[in-house]
């Protein structure tokens, strides 16, 4: 596609909509998953400092989370059930001062030592960055209780405790799964680029085959309309030069612009149906026939026009019982396979019409002729519009390649196939099958 089609800049318009929405796709999937997995974290660690609140307000008795031993000293607190190795309790008096820093040992009180007591926030869960003997940064995740002074042991009655809960682990396990997310993301991005731009090709894929036909059919339409349009001009303009001529005298002249002028009606009116059965304007009304007397009285005219031409015409018609279909459609696929038959048959050829009842509840209609035949090359492509077999469908039997396109649109309409077949020893064979329901 050349720069500046319009072709090009819708492709490229879906494909930029089609990117930018896998983009935010998957934003918004990794915000919520690292949402909820931040959340999973944070509601783990705040599930722990809730069962530590609870040992230490019930007084239970647990193994010691630092030696290991059974806490038997009324003096040293015991830690709550499943509490973590890396959770520590700060025991404050009164006035704010630790009073457990024996417990904590050196290491641990030089981290813990500076903390501060801040009683307004009793009972909140509330994150804690202190620094270690080493400058470096610890975070902890920390809630603070008042313990009655009814508690059984004496070193939590009355005072405050302040347990906090390391959380280093947590935000390294936090951030390296940001990082993994965030690589995830962008290799699915680069993937939505390749998907972006394979679906805007497949997406644009039928638009631009709907174009070229349409540019083919009003190019095909308007070579087909110029012809006769052309003749008939050519007539008329022969008419003026023989303004004293009698109709009898120019006879011929108007007997071939009436001729062009049927068939620019009928091109125009196949044209119509066309671009109606595009829009989907047209809708099938179906109808219980009888089926036997339906297709005699409709073949019944053709029988006649073939004997007129030194044709004959053999009928064969075994449908009893009744059927539902489009009767006006029906009849014009019938009209336009009949029609076809009987202009490529020669003189003295034969057209056979048979309409019979298969299994599966369907019916058969075949047309078969006598004519020279639609070779191999042609018979996938004459349901196609416009058309034209070199052999079988040339202009001079005023064919416009429209009717069997009309034709194959009717059967699809009733849900069954049509199909082109050689009639040997000699001519051409249509079929169609189409259910009754």
């Amino acid at each position: 596609m050349i720069k500046g089609n319009p072709q090009r800049k819708q492709q490229l318009s879906l494909f930029a909509r089609e990117l930018i929405g896998f983009a935010l796709l998957f934003a918004i999937l990794g915000l919520v998953v690292n949402f909820f997995f931040q959340q999973s974290i944070y509601e783990n660690i705040d599930r722990g400092l809730r069962w530590q609140k609870i040992g230490i307000l019930t007084n239970r008795r647990q193994p010691t989370f630092r030696t290991g031993q059974t806490s038997g000293n009324s003096q040293t607190p015991p830690p709550a059930r499943n509490t973590p190795f890396r959770t520590n309790v700060l025991i404050f008096n009164s006035k704010g001062k630790i009073v457990n820093n024996q417990m904590l040992g050196n290491r641990l009180y030089e981290v813990f030592g500076n903390t501060r007591l801040d009683v307004t926030k009793v009972n909140k869960i509330r994150e804690m960055t202190l620094m270690s003997s080493d400058n470096s940064w610890h975070y902890f995740r920390t809630l603070l209780i008042k313990v009655p002074k009814t508690n059984p042991n004496p070193m939590y009655a009355g005072r405050y405790a302040l347990i906090l809960e390391n959380i280093d682990s947590d935000l390294l396990a936090i951030r390296g799964f940001r990082q993994s997310l965030l690589l995830t993301l962008l290799i699915f991005w680069f993937l939505a680029f390749g998907v972006a731009y394979f679906l805007s090709r497949s997406s644009m894929k039928p638009i631009l085959e709907s174009w070229n036909r349409q540019k083919q059919f009003s190019a095909n339409a308007a070579h087909e309309l110029r012809t006769p349009l052309t003749v008939i001009q050519n007539q008329m303009e022969y008419l003026l030069t023989k303004p004293k001529s009698s109709v009898m005298e120019q006879a011929e002249p108007i007997s071939t612009t009436l001729e062009e002028v049927r068939h620019l009606q009928t091109l125009t009116n196949r044209l119509l149906t066309l671009a109606r059965s595009d829009a989907d304007i047209i809708q099938i009304n179906r109808q219980e026939m009888s089926l036997q007397t339906w297709f005699e009285q409709t073949i019944k005219p053709y029988v006649e026009i073939a004997r007129s031409q030194s044709k004959s015409m053999e009928t064969s018609i075994r449908a009893a019982g009744k059927g539902h279909f489009d009767p006006d459609l029906i009849r014009q696929l019938i009209i336009i396979l009949l029609d076809n038959a009987i202009k490529y048959t020669p003189k003295g050829g034969t057209i056979i019409f048979r309409v019979a009842k298969v299994r599966d509840n369907r019916l058969k209609i075949e047309v078969r002729d006598t004519g020279s035949g639609i070779p191999d090359a042609d018979k996938k492509h004459v349901f196609e519009r416009f058309y034209r077999s070199d052999k079988s469908r040339n202009a001079k039997t005023g064919g416009n390649g429209l009717g069997l396109a009309i034709a194959k649109w009717i059967v699809d309409e009733h849900k069954g196939t049509v199909s082109v077949a050689d009639n040997h020893p000699k001519g051409t064979v249509f079929t169609v099958f189409m259910p009754l329901k």
